[in-house]
């Protein structure tokens, strides 16, 4: 998917987190409509630990490591016009930028396409899913099917932005994650979000494998 970029997380290192990565920069380089850009963001002592490709730019975050000012940092380095977040340890569906791309060409009014999430245990299998409620017709009554507004929020708050792909302008303009925000700080930017007016969808596919 052309006007995208990545942003890769990391804090730490370890030789598990190492062979974590690998996969997950494997996940990225296997889509069928590959992303404009990737960014590693976090302090340089751990980056340097790590075998990144020369393709692959590196944000250093040196003081505020929390995970909310590492997004935030990385944004500020996006020029693209969306972005996605990968985590360390967590992977994409093959197809996922392909479906967020067909679905922006018929839906552009939406700031955040958050896609199904399942959930992988240590065994590799498929143990839930995330973001389905999305597309339950009894539990959106009145909304769009897979429209997530603030009604859906106050009712349900256990959505996911795992693998999403956020319009780069808008995350900026709710201004970003608040780093103050220890817990729920996702919740919290979609409350505020929706609360500004922007649309959050929810794609019907799978696009995120997220390990638990």
């Amino acid at each position: 998917m052309e006007n995208i970029t990545i942003i890769i997380p990391i804090n730490e290192y370890s030789e598990d987190l190492k062979n974590f990565l690998d996969l997950a920069i494997d996940s990225i380089n296997n889509q069928k409509n590959k992303p404009s850009n990737v960014l590693a963001v976090g302090p340089s002592e751990v980056l340097k630990n790590y075998n990144l490709d020369s393709n692959i730019e590196k944000v250093f975050n040196e003081n505020d490591t929390d995970y909310c000012s590492q997004i935030n940092k990385a944004v500020d380095s996006v020029k693209t016009k969306y972005f996605s977040i990968l985590a360390i340890d967590d992977q994409y569906n093959e197809k996922w930028f392909s479906n967020v791309e067909k679905y922006i060409s018929y839906m552009p009014e939406y700031s955040v396409y958050a896609p199904i999430v399942n959930l992988i245990d240590k065994e590799g299998d498929i143990v839930g899913t995330i973001n389905e409620l999305g597309w339950a017709m009894s539990f959106v009554e009145g909304n769009n099917l897979g429209e997530i507004n603030e009604k859906c929020l106050q009712a349900y708050y256990d959505f996911s932005v795992n693998g999403a792909v956020f319009r780069t302008d808008d995350f900026i303009e709710v201004g970003k994650l608040k780093p103050s925000i220890k817990l729920a700080f996702w919740y919290e930017y979609l409350l505020r979000a929706t609360n500004q007016g922007m649309k959050i969808y929810v794609i019907p596919k799978n696009g995120y494998y997220h390990y638990i």
